[in-house]
């Protein structure tokens, strides 16, 4: 049971969302840089099946951001054995515009690495559907969060202390939170409403603001020096956290909770209304996930497994 119920507006987009985009599997030698592509790889940039690819070739595929950070990412998963997942712009050899999903592993043999494989997904699709879903939460409210004013005015107030500081807004909601008043009465949905927000203030005593969003939502702004996976992994964990039992009386009330996270750079007028809706976004998918899950805007909406890494 959950708190985020289906919001009809956004109901094509999850059908849209669930037909899974191309995906294929690859390979690259590093002694001679020699590729290996199975069909959905050639299908995703374009190309006929089973030709002759070449690494130069293909990297002009790729837009000149995604190119540059794909190659520092690729140098440094070679150097310490570390794969990676990143989200790539490329240009098919049509001359089609997709989002590519990168997902790295590294080979070892001998305890030298000699090869790097892993999937390439076309994600253009989702990559539409969060946009729309954070173009509908500026409209709309999608994850029933009424109270925000305090948090606008915390993201108005706060001052990075380099002028491209990334900063993280996450918004939680406990599932099912009217379900427990219901059945335990009042003043058991105030003492789960009490313990998450004492446990929020100790596990980020070092949270720029942290506001209580009406019963069982609360919203977090933190500064963060890590990716969206890293942003994904540390919130799961607190997931944990957060929703262990909170006795009350005689009664210990079990419960669990959605948590929808968004990553910007507080620079220009893009804060906080985009950043906000960003995250109604995330914590939306969240609840019509399911709940008891953590999602970040413009992640995967299934959370993918960790990159393979030193794999033979």
């Amino acid at each position: 049971m959950h708190s985020l119920p289906p919001n009809p507006a956004t109901r094509p987009l999850y059908e849209r969302a669930a037909q899974l985009g191309t995906i294929g599997a690859w390979e690259c030698h590093l002694a001679n840089e020699t590729l290996t592509w199975t069909d959905g790889v050639y299908d995703l940039f374009g190309l006929r099946r089973g030709g002759e690819i070449q690494r130069s070739a293909i990297l002009d595929l790729y837009e000149e951001r995604s190119r540059r950070e794909m190659d520092r990412l690729r140098t440094s998963a070679i150097c310490g054995g570390q794969g990676f997942a990143l989200d790539c712009r490329i240009l098919t050899a049509g001359g089609e515009k997709r989002w590519m999903r990168l997902v790295v592993g590294v080979g070892y043999q001998h305890g030298r690495p000699y090869r790097i494989f892993g999937s390439k997904q076309d994600v253009t699709a989702e990559k539409g559907l969060w946009q729309e879903l954070a173009g509908i939460a500026r409209s709309e409210t999608l994850s029933g969060f009424s109270a925000r004013h305090g948090l606008t005015e915390a993201l108005h107030r706060c001052q990075p202390e380099h002028s491209r500081e990334r900063i993280a807004l996450v918004l939680f909601a406990i599932d099912g939170f009217g379900a427990i008043r219901e059945r335990f009465g009042r003043p058991a949905g105030s003492a789960v409403d009490r313990c998450i927000a004492e446990r929020l203030k100790r596990l980020f005593s070092d949270a720029l603001a942290i506001e209580q969003a009406g019963e069982g939502a609360y919203s977090l702004l933190l500064r963060m020096p890590g990716d969206r996976h890293h942003l994904l992994a540390a919130l799961d964990s607190v997931r944990i956290l957060l929703g262990r039992p909170v006795p009350h009386g005689a009664l210990v009330l079990d419960f669990t909770l959605s948590i929808g996270g968004a990553l910007g750079v507080q620079e220009g007028g893009r804060m906080p209304q985009e950043l906000f809706a960003e995250a109604e976004a995330a914590l939306h998918v969240a609840g019509t996930a399911g709940g008891n899950c953590v999602r970040i805007f413009d992640g995967p909406v299934a959370a993918p497994g960790p990159p393979p890494a030193r794999a033979c």
